[in-house]
């Protein structure tokens, strides 16, 4: 039997014994590899929790598509949140956020001034990829067909026809952590064709300034 070694090694490791080598090119080529590597496996989930979703609705209506992201949220994203609360605070959360975004691959911009942070994108490479791909509901384009809100509710930033996947936006980033008592976020997201939108982070809880 021939070892394959090659196919056990990471891009990553690649790339940094290129720079060693002194190869540049190649090294670029490896580095693109790092990100090009594992969009099918992201997109993949993406895909899955939005038929996840989805099934839920169809099974047992579409409030309990809130109540489950809502379980995940306390079972996951609760944690995180507040660990970085209490580990550098909103200077912290900012950053976290902003490696979210990139990691979905969001094209975004942010602004700062004395009181806030605002991220503003343009396109969101989770579901906004799902509806540039033509994967949501009524869309004839695709043979999959990923559900949406049959009315506007809350938590689907007051909008119907909002895909049951992008659900977790509205309620993690802007209602959920203001239930747990830290009002930092305002989420504005939501899509006028593809995902987008506006996400403020506070320096200061809100709550202080009511």
């Amino acid at each position: 039997m021939r070892n394959r070694e090659d196919l056990a090694k990471h891009p990553l490791d690649k790339t940094l014994e290129a720079i060693d080598r002194g190869e540049q090119q190649l090294a670029k080529k490896y580095a693109r590899e790092i990100w090009d590597e594992g969009r099918p496996l992201h997109d993949l989930y993406g895909d899955m929790c939005a038929l996840f979703c989805t099934y839920i609705a169809d099974k047992l209506g579409e409030e309990a598509v809130e109540d489950v992201w809502r379980m995940i949220g306390n079972e996951l994203w609760k944690p995180v949140l507040m660990g970085v609360k209490e580990n550098g605070g909103t200077a912290a959360l900012v950053e976290v956020y902003a490696s979210f975004l990139r990691a979905h691959g969001y094209k975004f911009y942010a602004e700062e001034d004395h009181e806030k942070v605002v991220f503003y994108s343009s396109y969101c490479g989770s579901g906004g990829r799902m509806m540039e791909e033509g994967k949501i509901e009524g869309n004839p384009n695709h043979s999959v067909n990923m559900g949406t809100t049959k009315k506007p509710y809350k938590w689907s930033c007051d909008r119907g026809n909002f895909p049951y996947y992008c659900v977790h936006t509205p309620l993690w980033m802007d209602m959920m952590p203001r239930e747990w008592g830290w009002d930092v976020f305002k989420s504005e997201d939501g899509y006028n064709g593809l995902c987008c939108g506006k996400t403020t982070i506070y320096k200061e809880p809100q709550s202080k300034n009511k």
